[in-house]
């Protein structure tokens, strides 16, 4: 018995060191990441500085186009410090979202009005399907608000003029399927098991101010919520994106709320 027990403290030990550098090689590439993702913002802004302050730049239109080129530099840098905050916090463990019943259709309504005005500038259609199912689950109406902003503004960004994305849910065995399709560009399938990776970004027109970490905190959310999210897509034919929540509300954990 005492061998037993003396080898599962061997076991345990042995996964506990291993948990440990794993997590230490995660810290260790993460670092790695983010000072490569810092580091051509910082050199543009520096050498265009630099460039003013020593009086090469002498051309007025010259000198507005390092300006311009600084100040969107700068922009990237802000974004992209608040993303890396904002993954950082939903990474940690010690980090608890708010916990109260919320209808995802309430979310996809409010997120498809806020979209809706980006698509119709842009010439695409937004549509959504009606009669959407009650699904309540507890969460944080915040968090799940800003998950669908990443999947539908994405949609939309690659998404070209005469495009279309549908919004879509329905519920199935008890769990609700929510659907985010479009006609865009679509994603390649060397590059489909990357794009929940931190800091991968495809390096398109549209998404030359992207800071990569979107759909990373994207997927945070959803699995803190219960949530699966699943992506399939077509180059030049679309991408879907279906979360399925699975973590419905009963009646009773309602009436504690109430």
């Amino acid at each position: 018995m005492k061998n037993e027990e003396v080898t599962l403290l061997e076991n345990r030990l042995t996964e506990a060191v291993a948990n440990a550098e794993a997590e230490r090689e995660a810290s260790r590439n993460f670092v790695s990441a983010v000072a490569h993702e810092l580091r051509t913002p910082v050199a543009v802004i520096r050498g265009s500085l630099e460039a003013l302050c020593d009086g090469i730049i002498c051309e007025r239109e010259q000198e507005k186009e390092y300006h311009r080129q600084m100040l969107n530099e700068s922009i990237y840098l802000q974004r992209l410090v608040t993303d890396l905050l904002e993954f950082s916090r939903l990474q940690s463990k010690g980090f608890s979202i708010e916990r109260e019943p919320v209808n995802v259709s309430d979310v996809v309504s409010d997120v498809c009005r806020s979209i809706r005005r980006i698509a119709d500038e842009k010439g695409v259609s937004l549509e959504r399907t009606e009669n959407s199912p009650v699904y309540i689950v507890k969460g944080d109406y915040a968090r799940l608000r800003q998950m669908l902003i990443v999947i539908l503004d994405n949609a939309v960004k690659f998404t070209d003029k005469g495009g279309k994305v549908t919004v879509s849910e329905h519920t199935e065995d008890g769990k609700l399927y929510l659907t985010v399709a479009d006609t865009g560009i679509g994603i390649s399938e060397e590059e489909l098991p990357l794009i929940f990776v931190k800091f991968h970004r495809t390096i398109t027109g549209q998404n030359r101010n992207g800071t990569g970490l979107g759909l990373a905190i994207a997927k945070e959310i959803a699995e803190r919520h219960g949530a699966n999210i699943t992506v399939d897509s077509k180059v030049g034919k679309g991408t879907t994106f279906t979360f399925c929540f699975s973590e419905q509300m009963t009646e009773e954990e309602l009436a504690e709320f109430e």
